[in-house]
């Protein structure tokens, strides 16, 4: 299991200043950005709908709102093939007549795993427009490394982030999370990877927007034990660096994961949830 571990994984973290609801803004926006990601990345992170900006508006919503094979994800399947990393990230979603906060892990292969964000965030009236998930995140496999994905608030909730087994090595997390609560969000971040002994990424958006506002250096990197290990620079991009042998040494040196309680996580909506989305 030890002997042949992949090789490092370097990750760029892009906290882009997304503008509401003008879509193709936003693609220029992050085009441009990804354009100037270092040599020999492997995964650029992009914030919480990053081509929409995050909305509850549900008229709005059906004008901004794609599917699978719209303009959003065409574009993203291109600047992975065309830049030679797999690129994470959210977008307004649409499917079965629904709208879902979709995240995404597109490799440069063309290949695209998908995440419907399950936890929606009730203060802000996200679960009135949004269906929620019902499927736990695929792990995805970028260079003998296992990607997860959490978008925002799911964080919140540590059951749903579990690594039993420890099936991910590499925790996603794109967010729109204001900075009146970077408090929580940071320690958020920190205790997954912590708990679940694993590399975790927070990819939050910057500038402001209804909700609040959002400092470029509120975006994090914390290694397996939830030290910090984001380096930031002076165009706004943040790069880390994943060790798996140092993980695979520490998780055998500190077997907590075997110690783990066994549990089945109910994917049912509450009631409230369902009386919200039938009324």
């Amino acid at each position: 299991m030890y002997s042949n571990p992949a090789p490092n994984l370097k990750v760029a973290v892009i906290p882009l200043d997304v503008i509401p609801a003008d879509v193709k803004s936003n693609l220029a926006h992050a085009c441009e950005a990804l354009s100037r990601v270092e040599a020999e990345t492997d995964i650029a992170v992009l914030p919480e709908l990053f081509n929409s900006g995050f909305t509850t508006d549900a008229e709005l919503l059906e004008s901004i709102a794609e599917e699978d094979d719209s303009c959003t994800m065409t574009e993203v399947k291109r600047w992975a093939k065309e830049f030679g990393f797999t690129i994470c990230g959210s977008f307004a979603g649409k499917a079965d007549g629904c709208f879902y906060n979709r995240g995404f892990i597109a490799k440069p292969d063309g290949t695209i795993n998908f995440y419907n964000k399950r936890h929606l965030f009730r203060l802000g009236g996200e679960y009135k427009a949004y269906q929620c998930g019902t499927v736990e995140s695929p792990i995805v496999d970028v260079k003998g490394w296992n990607i997860a994905m959490a978008i925002c608030y799911d964080i919140r909730f540590p059951v749903w982030n579990r690594n039993a087994g420890l099936k991910y090595d590499v925790l996603i997390v794109p967010a729109n999370w204001p900075h009146v609560r970077e408090f929580a969000w940071r320690h958020l971040l920190i205790a997954r990877a912590i708990e679940n002994q694993a590399y975790v990424v927070g990819c939050n958006r910057s500038g402001k927007d209804e909700f609040g506002e959002y400092p470029v250096d509120d975006s994090y990197a914390f290694d397996y034990m939830g030290a910090d290990i984001a380096q930031r620079n002076a165009n706004n991009i943040i790069y880390c660096e994943f060790d798996k042998e140092k993980l695979l040494t520490g998780r055998s040196r500190f077997k907590a994961w075997l110690d783990a309680d066994e549990f089945t996580i109910n994917i049912e909506s509450t009631d409230e949830e369902s009386a919200v989305k039938q009324a």
